[in-house]
């Protein structure tokens, strides 16, 4: 950064911390009827009734959890809270309100910070959920955020892991795999311009679009939950999928006690993970979908009687399903073979 661009922004010591966060809460205004305090007094205040509250904390943490060479800072604000929202979503709640902590060092001025709670903001428009509590404070470290999103839900359409039956359909509501080549697209680009390759250019980010949206700005199925909730539709058990497909169907299975079968060429992956794969040998798009993680998509289970409902009304992948925890987790190659399903640290 010029010395004349840093002229001209303001540093956080200027306005105080409490100063900036009046400024960051005027974003926003109360829009669900259940909150009814918002930002300003001591703690937030939800009047729910019948439903049930669903809270869930999404942490970022500058250089594991994001790389501000390659990382907006609106993308940082918008998607540590789809992780906490798509956390409440997959309980089949609904979110409410979010409440935001973060940490900033003195190298962050306050329009850094602006760009942060623009990306949250976006989302809460996107949304409709209203934000609760901002604190902000200081930071030896770089920049860390939180973001606990609270939500509601009604008893008899809560949805755990832990439910899922022998036979019932294994759906997706949407590829895998895109957003971890986003971030190794975003990555070769960075060796590119600080000189790490042999090659002399310009970062070139061009015909990648789609994968790199899903990894800087990931988006929730929040209108496929509902209609299942519209059409009855209650999913036996669910699952955000953070860590990628592997990870998730092994942890519900684990919570379910059950095995499960999914096949390959069931697998929704996009068409430009293979594109961005041929670049590179020791890209493997199916290993992008089973481990590669961001995906933020759900992945739950419904009873089988449901199958001619779900394939005629609903835009969703089938890609197994779940059978007795003695057969275990299987993946099933075009040709029949039984691989077993790993992820790293499970």
């Amino acid at each position: 950064m010029s010395k004349k661009e840093t002229e001209t922004r303001t540093p956080v010591s200027k306005l105080g911390k409490y100063n900036l966060t009046e400024r960051l809460a005027a974003r926003f205004t109360v829009v669900n009827d259940s909150t009814l305090q918002g930002y300003g007094d001591d703690a937030a205040v939800a009047f729910f009734m019948d439903p049930l509250s669903v809270s869930a904390q999404q942490l970022a943490l500058e250089g594991v959890d994001f790389d501000l060479s390659y990382v907006p800072l609106k993308f940082i604000g918008y998607k540590t809270a789809i992780g906490a929202m798509g956390q409440v979503m997959a309980m089949n709640a609904v979110p409410v309100q979010l409440l935001v902590n973060i940490g900033v060092s003195q190298r962050f001025f306050v329009e850094d910070i602006d760009a942060i709670f623009e990306g949250i903001s976006a989302l809460c428009r996107r949304y409709s959920v209203d934000i609760a509590a901002i604190d902000v404070q200081s930071s030896y470290t770089g920049l860390s955020l939180a973001v606990t999103a609270i939500g509601q839900a009604e008893p008899g359409l809560l949805t755990r892991r832990s439910g899922a039956q022998e036979n019932d359909l294994i759906c997706l509501s949407g590829n895998v795999g895109a957003a971890y080549m986003g971030l190794r697209v975003l990555e070769r680009e960075k060796r590119v311009f600080t000189g790490e390759t042999e090659k002399d250019a310009l970062p070139n980010l061009n015909g990648y679009e789609y994968i790199l949206e899903r990894y800087l700005k990931p988006e929730l199925p929040s209108a496929l939950l509902e209609n299942l909730r519209r059409d009855d539709l209650v999913p036996t058990s669910m699952c955000l999928l953070k860590n990628g497909l592997a990870h998730s169907i092994l942890s519900l299975c684990k919570a379910s006690g059950k095995g499960a079968r999914l096949f390959v060429n069931k697998i929704p992956i996009a068409r430009q993970c293979f594109e961005f794969a041929g670049t590179d040998p020791s890209l493997s798009p199916l290993v992008a979908a089973l481990n590669g993680g961001d995906d933020y998509e759900m992945l739950f289970t419904l009873p089988l009687n449901q199958y001619e409902k779900v394939q005629k009304e609903y835009n969703l992948d089938t890609i197994g399903h779940i059978c007795d925890v003695s057969s275990g987790c299987k993946l099933i190659t075009p040709d029949g073979q039984e691989l077993t399903v790993e992820s790293p640290g499970m």
